[in-house]
């Protein structure tokens, strides 16, 4: 004697199940997406690069000094970045490859000597040098890949695309204009005033 044991079919998936599995698809896609552009966006670098440098030199580039032996910036292969208040500045390649450097001449230097500050051009969000120059205006060397909005909202003004500096603050300035009473102290106080 035989016994046959028949087993049920199982019952096809309901229309409920069929739309969570395909939810928790969707989902588990997303997600991955999502942490994937984080990674990416946040862990992951930006080559840098300074495409200024593999320009052809023209005479502007020359920085009127003597190249320092044992300084860390190829003086002779600079490139002319940008003047400001009669500074100017300047990119140069670095004697270890992969390695960018600002020059920064002032009219206060003699006529042989040039600031130079060097650093290895790695995550292209990342500043490369940050100083203050002669006048004490702090300025940023960047990759060409570096974001200027924020600093730029900040009152930072790029004068280059691998270059920013953030002008000297002014006198400020009163908020509003003076009344006349103010107007008239400020007369008989001997000050002359012209509006």
């Amino acid at each position: 004697m035989t016994i046959l044991t028949v087993q049920r079919p199982e019952p096809p998936l309901t229309l409920f199940w069929k739309l969570t599995i395909t939810l928790a698809a969707i989902v588990g896609t997303g997600t991955c997406v999502v942490l994937a552009f984080i990674y990416v966006h946040f862990f992951v670098g930006v080559p840098g690069t300074v495409e200024v440098l593999e320009r052809q030199l023209t005479k502007q580039d020359a920085v009127h000094a003597i190249q320092d032996d044992e300084g860390d910036a190829e003086i002779r292969e600079s490139r002319f970045l940008a003047s400001y208040e009669s500074t100017s500045y300047y990119a140069a390649p670095g004697i270890d490859p992969g390695v960018a450097c600002l020059v920064v001449k002032s009219p206060w230097d003699d006529e042989r000597s040039y600031w130079e500050m060097c650093h290895e051009v790695r995550d292209g969000r990342d500043v490369l040098v940050g100083i203050q120059d002669p006048d004490r205006r702090d300025v940023l060397f960047v990759p060409d890949q570096f974001d200027h909005a924020p600093l730029e909202r900040d009152g930072w003004a790029t004068l280059h695309r691998n270059l920013l500096i953030r002008p000297l603050t002014e006198v400020p300035q009163p908020a509003e204009p003076p009344t006349s009473s103010a107007v008239q102290q400020e007369t008989r106080q001997g000050q002359v005033i012209l509006i």
